[in-house]
Formats: structure tokens, C-alpha cells, sequence
């Protein structure tokens, strides 16, 4: 039973860790600490969604390893989250919130049997068909909270930090600095590779003449955090994956943007679905032509 426990509670954390793709107790916890420390709502969305998305898993008898390791929790979370960021609370929003978290469970484990590579697609797919549905009048109200963006002087620095903060809906620049060392804690590279990621982002919105608020406020580049915690490595091949990925990543971003769509983190999928086969033919360009094992 205390085993049972206590493989509960990591399987939490690590729920909230996964959504910038880390399988940490430790990042998961600083995750719900500056999320809290930025909005209260906003941590117990996430936190209801994470264990409906946990108790849907188990109910659906998915792999246990994958339950162990997050993997059901962090869509779930990420769309807790975005359903009280974009509404008001109320009812509505509360069914819509546990009704969805369970979808973008299901999703994931449909994805997870298939070994499709959705990464936040489903918390993707279900927010977009939540705007839809709450937007109409008789459910609830649309809102963006008023601490959205904190500090309105902005220096590279502080782009780094509110673009860490932007992955999970969070404006403050201190919930952008825990969730940079949520990640570096983990996964160093990974983190710096993410900053490099968003120097690049930003540098590509700033040479696109894109509006200078929402390149300061992060808009632009947290989905480069992803792409570039995503591929990161120690090979050199690492390097020039987020590069390309980034610039996809931004480019795509830009486009949503200016068509009135709203982009979550679609930006950051995209890029990875256009890498995954880039990946897979220099995996096999490198298996077939690299020397074999015992020659020079």
C-alpha cells in the first residue's frame, strides 16, 4: 500500500514535469510551485486535471510504466490550465475541464499504444474544441488575466525568462526562472539548448518586424523552449536539428498568429512531426555507412 502511494505521488509530479518533456519528481514540483505562486486557479486546474487524467488511465488499464512516468498527466494539465486561462470559472468550465482532461487522456493513450510521436497534441486538439464550446454565450466568459505579463521593460534576459513561463501559460517572470531550473535540474543541455532556442526565436520575430510586445512577452518563443529541449544533444547533428526546427517552429507560429488562430503549443508539434523523418533517414544514413564495431 505505501508503495502504491508513494508511486502515485512521483507519477504526479513527474505528470507536471513532462510537459516541458522531463520525467523528474523534483522539476515537477518546482512546475506546481511557480504556478501556484503565479495564480492559485491556475495550480488547482492543473492539479484536478492531472489526477483526472492519472484515475482515466488506470480506468482504461493503460501501461503502467507510462502511467509511472507522467505520461498520462501532462496534456491533462496543460489543458486544466489553459480552460481557466482563456474563461472565467464556473460550472461549465469545471465539466469542461474534467471532461476534457480525460479526453486528452485517452488520446495520448491511443497515441502511446501506436507509438505515434503526438507529443502535446492532445492537449492541443481538446483546448481548441473547448474555445469552441465554452465560447458560446450561455456557458462562459472569455478573460485574460490581469497578470499576464508582469514587467513591461524588456531585456534579453527577462525574454528568457517570460518565453519558459509562456510553455505553461504563466506571465510572471519568476515562474519563467523556476521553470528554467525545473528543467536544468534535470536536463541541463536541455535548458541551455531551450535558451539558444529562444535567442533564435526571437532574433527571427524581431527580423520579421513582428509586434515587439508579444516578442517580448515571450508569444513567439516558448515554443521554441520546446523544440529546443526536445532535440537537444550532445552531438553537433543536436545543434543543427533545434536550429531548423526553430525556425519552423517560429515561421509556423507567425502564420497562426496572423490568421487569427490561436496557436498553443501546435508550433512546436509541427516542427517535430517535420523533423521525426529527418531524424529517422539520418539515423539510418549513420547505421549504414558508420564502420563497424572492432574496425577503424
Amino acid at each position: 500500500m505505501k508503495n502504491n502511494i508513494l508511486a502515485f505521488i512521483k507519477a504526479f509530479f513527474r505528470g507536471f514535469g513532462q510537459i516541458m518533456l522531463q520525467c523528474n519528481n523534483w522539476t515537477g514540483i518546482l512546475f506546481i510551485g511557480a504556478i501556484i505562486y503565479d495564480s492559485p486557479l491556475m495550480g488547482f486546474a492543473g492539479i484536478l486535471a492531472n489526477l483526472v487524467g492519472m484515475l482515466t488511465a488506470r480506468l482504461m488499464n493503460f501501461e503502467d510504466e507510462h502511467i509511472d512516468n507522467g505520461l498520462f498527466g501532462f496534456n491533462a494539465a496543460l489543458y486544466g490550465i489553459a480552460v481557466v486561462f482563456y474563461f472565467q470559472a464556473n460550472i461549465w468550465v469545471w465539466i469542461a475541464l474534467v471532461l476534457g482532461s480525460a479526453l486528452t487522456t485517452i488520446l495520448m493513450g491511443f497515441a502511446l499504444k501506436r507509438k505515434i510521436p503526438v507529443f502535446t497534441f492532445p492537449f492541443i486538439i481538446i483546448t481548441w474544441i473547448a474555445l469552441y464550446v465554452l465560447s458560446i454565450p450561455e456557458l462562459a466568459l472569455r478573460t485574460v488575466p490581469d497578470h499576464f505579463v508582469d514587467i513591461q521593460e524588456m531585456d534579453d534576459f527577462l525574454i528568457e525568462g517570460h518565453a519558459f513561463g509562456q510553455v505553461i501559460f504563466q506571465g510572471s517572470l519568476i515562474a519563467g526562472l523556476i521553470f528554467f531550473i525545473g528543467v536544468f535540474i534535470s536536463k541541463p543541455i536541455g535548458a541551455l539548448y531551450a535558451s539558444a532556442a529562444v535567442i533564435i526565436s526571437v532574433y527571427i520575430s524581431h527580423h520579421g518586424h513582428e509586434s515587439a510586445d508579444m516578442t517580448n512577452n515571450g508569444i513567439f518563443s516558448f515554443n521554441a523552449v520546446l523544440v529546443g529541449i526536445a532535440l537537444s544533444g550532445q552531438r553537433v547533428r543536436d545543434g543543427v536539428y533545434v536550429l531548423i526546427a526553430v525556425i519552423i517552429a517560429t515561421y509556423f507560429d507567425h502564420f497562426m498568429i496572423h490568421h487569427g488562430w490561436t496557436t498553443l503549443t501546435f508550433p512546436f508539434v509541427v516542427a517535430m512531426w517535420v523533423m521525426e523523418p529527418v531524424k529517422r533517414a539520418d539515423q539510418w544514413l549513420v547505421n549504414k555507412f558508420s564502420p563497424v564495431d572492432g574496425t577503424s
